[in-house]
């Protein structure tokens, strides 16, 4: 995970310019999905803003509960004011952008081989998933749904798996209006403010409907609502999910649409997101449109089930974690 956003003073020009706007603009948790755990001091830590300042802020209407330890915030609603503020310097916005430089450089630089090895760790938030009889394990990934391959896939002794893989990308683009309209369509209203992208938290999540009633959109949420769009245009749609790969893997979802006799990627997320980027080539959008990118690493697996095998008698939810460790280098 990113580390925290470095602390600076907070000019009252970026008050009045960007946080009291990004207050206004925010969609934030709904009640029924909120928990106020995260403290303010942590909280202005990762948004990268003086204490007083965020006080100010929840004077403006940001929410917050006023506990006997003081105030505290969910974490989701943090994050997504950091993404509003549009100073890049929260901590969502370092990570985003991190992320994203998968969009910068030449795009033939977006199909070529990788070969990279990682590290997969999975965790249960269930406070009572010690009396499990089965512990977390990550599932194995199938890079083989986008012609790459999965070399290495071993288990270390403190329980996470260790994979090799090799990925590539690929160009393709839609032959059809209407495919292109699934993936234009969601973008729109992304760039329009009608959906706001953003963290959300799980149990919302494992409600599209719910969130898409409510404007708020992450990659699970997107993915979900342009495969309801699909099938209501009388087009095979399904969703995938995986990690974008970097130093730090990034969860990612996407969907695939079946058109003239090929499955068919869709990821107008990362379309947006690069758009917010100065360093994004200017045919990054059209790519998403279609085409592979050599960073994603796909599951065999739909939105709505894990990348990890375990069954939670407490009910707990289940996060993997994906890290980049070195290839061993092979004898001279």
């Amino acid at each position: 995970m990113t580390t925290a956003a470095p602390r600076r003073t907070t000019t009252a020009s970026e008050l009045w310019t960007n946080w009291l706007p990004a207050v206004e603009r925010l969609v934030p948790v709904p009640v029924e999905y909120r928990v106020a755990t995260l403290a303010h001091q942590e909280a202005a830590r990762e948004l990268a803003i003086d204490e007083a300042v965020l006080e100010n802020l929840v004077g403006a209407g940001f929410p917050a509960e006023d506990t006997p330890d003081g105030l505290r915030y969910d974490y989701h609603d943090v994050m997504n004011l950091g993404l509003q503020s549009g100073l890049g310097r929260s901590l969502a916005e370092l990570g985003e952008r991190q992320c994203m430089r998968l969009a910068a450089g030449q795009p033939e630089a977006w199909t070529t081989e990788r070969v990279t090895r990682l590290r997969l760790t999975a965790t249960c938030d269930a406070a009572g998933c010690t009396s499990c009889v089965t512990i977390p394990v990550p599932a194995e990934p199938a890079p083989k749904l986008y012609e790459g391959r999965l070399t290495e896939w071993a288990r270390e002794e403190t329980g996470s798996m260790v994979a090799t893989v090799t990925t590539r990308g690929h160009r393709d683009a839609p032959r059809t209006d209407t495919v292109r309209r699934i993936h234009d369509d969601l973008l729109d209203r992304l760039v329009s403010g009608e959906y706001q992208y953003g963290w959300v938290p799980e149990g919302l999540r494992s409600r599209p409907a719910a969130a898409i009633e409510h404007r708020t959109v992450d990659c699970i949420v997107a993915a979900w609502q342009m495969q309801q769009w699909a099938e209501e245009a009388g087009v095979r749609a399904r969703t995938r999910r995986g990690f974008l790969l970097g130093l730090i893997g990034v969860e990612h979802a996407w969907t695939e649409v079946f058109e003239e006799g090929r499955w068919l990627l869709l990821d107008p997320v990362l379309a947006y997101l690069g758009s917010r980027h100065r360093a994004t080539h200017p045919e990054f959008a059209d790519f998403t449109r279609g085409s592979v990118h050599n960073r994603l690493l796909a599951w065999d697996r739909s939105v709505d089930e894990s990348l990890a095998d375990h069954d939670c008698v407490a009910g707990g939810h289940v996060r993997v974690d994906c890290r980049q460790i070195p290839v061993p280098r092979t004898p001279a």
